[in-house]
């Protein structure tokens, strides 16, 4: 839902920014290329991923709780019994809607194609598709469908003729297409029709523009459109869809080069204000808080060979920035080896380092009780994981309070991959997990190298 809002907010400022800077501009050309990489540059901004240099810590879960002996009156998370969810009602129109755009989107294309194909057509470089009944010329893709009889009489004007040939040498109808496609998906959002009516507009400026460079005589080709009562398909380029007075004025204008520098540069800011606006950020220091424990020290501690190794390692490790570090992965040989001279160290070797070791004890043995199995069986509001294994909610029907060893609960923020489909996560681990964890984590004990600051201060 926050991507939608975003992608329609930053539809709705492109408009602006061309009604503002460029719509009553002679920048034809610039023109078409920014409607159209506007429109998707809607779509594609707020799916940025904007790192900063931070190095708070920001989880990606917050977690409501975790199960230890001493919380005997722990939150329970209760939820309200509902059928059918305002999400699943909003994607049940969508589907709606989309659908029934689609087979109108294939109507209209196949009502040009039926035409075409009960026509006479007149090949050539560009095929001429005679129609039976008195229609001003269009076109669409390669065709330009004209009138039997006007043919015929050779009545149809050479501005005519040249205008829908522009359509066709500069492809209109793909940008028609791919507008007619982008209704049916996104058909929500009030900029898309705003988007198609300034695309065709601005085809017919071009359209008209090719036409006067071939015959400059405006006033001549003025009456002409002025003479002409236009009717024409949904999907074609047509002088029925043209607002003329806009047509008429804009053929008498003319922008400066000026001018049209000022307007193309000033819109480099706007752009680098719309992806701050409606991108995500994220901060490039930030880690996922967990439980840690400084890692003993020696007494003697380690030669100043092995300090310029375990430095020589770190720096590979982490990249200085302005404001923390960031950090690049590496190999596990490399890894333990910072963690063997760690642990070598004395306490004031320690201390000199911004890269430390901590040590993650194993997860406490605790039970869920009966009560929170059964809100957790609710898929609207908990995601159910057992033993690292998503599993559907109804599976807690066939284990008791008795079969866990380990149990919590996070929140999921909006950044969450799985927000929307579920707002508590819940992580379970039975009984024979948690002895093989535990086992396993006495043989191999879990370590982990952060930067210092990153971190709350390790437990005692």
């Amino acid at each position: 839902m926050d991507y939608l809002l975003k992608s329609i907010l930053c539809s709705i400022l492109f408009v602006l920014i061309y009604k503002i800077l460029l719509e009553r501009e002679t920048l034809f050309v610039f023109n078409r290329f920014y409607l159209l990489m506007s429109l998707v540059a809607s779509l594609a901004i707020p799916l940025l991923t904007i790192e900063l240099n931070n190095p708070e810590v920001i989880p990606a879960t917050e977690v409501v709780y975790q199960l230890t002996g001493n919380e005997v009156n722990r939150p329970l998370i209760t939820v309200e019994k509902q059928a059918i969810t305002f999400e699943q009602y909003a994607w049940l129109v969508y589907a709606l809607v989309t659908g029934i755009l689609a087979i109108r989107f294939l109507k209209n294309v196949l009502a040009v194609v039926w035409k075409i194909r009960k026509s006479t057509v007149i090949k050539g470089s560009v095929k001429v598709v005679l129609l039976d009944n008195d229609e001003l010329p269009y076109s669409f893709m390669n065709y330009v469908f004209v009138s039997k009889r006007s043919y015929q009489n050779q009545e149809i004007e050479s501005q005519i003729w040249q205008h829908e040939l522009a359509h066709i040498r500069q492809r209109h109808t793909w940008d028609i297409l791919f507008m007619e496609l982008v209704q049916v998906c996104w058909w929500f959002n009030p900029a898309v029709y705003v988007y198609q009516k300034m695309i065709r507009m601005n085809h017919e400026y071009l359209a008209d523009h090719a036409v006067l460079s071939i015959d400059p005589e405006v006033k001549k080709y003025q009456h002409l459109l002025l003479s002409k009562v236009s009717q024409g398909l949904f999907l074609t380029s047509s002088f029925n869809y043209v607002t003329t007075k806009k047509r008429l004025l804009m053929m008498t204008k003319m922008t400066s080069r000026f001018q049209r520098l000022i307007r193309q540069v000033s819109l480099i800011p706007m752009l680098i204000l719309t992806i701050a606006l409606f991108s995500k950020v994220e901060y490039a220091g930030a880690q996922t808080e967990q439980p840690a424990v400084q890692v003993p020290s020696t007494p003697k501690g380690v030669s100043n060979e092995l300090l310029r190794e375990y430095e020589a390692i770190t720096k590979r490790m982490y990249k200085p920035m302005d404001n923390g570090f960031r950090r690049y992965n590496l190999s596990k040989v490399e890894e333990e080896r910072v963690i063997s001279i760690y642990h070598q160290m004395s306490k004031e070797q320690q201390d000199k380092q911004k890269i430390v070791v901590y040590y993650l004890p194993p997860l406490k043995k605790e039970r869920p009780t009966a009560k929170e199995l059964e809100i957790w069986k609710n898929p609207k509001m908990s995601g159910v994981w057992i033993d690292d294994k998503r599993v559907a909610n109804e599976e807690l029907n066939k284990y008791k309070p008795e079969d866990f060893s380990y149990a919590s609960v996070s929140k999921l923020y909006k950044n969450a991959a799985n927000y929307g489909k579920h707002y508590y996560q819940v992580d379970l681990m039975t009984n024979r997990a948690y002895d093989e964890y535990l086992k396993e984590e006495t043989k191999n004990p879990t370590y982990m190298v952060r930067e210092r600051r990153t971190w709350s201060k390790p437990a005692k």
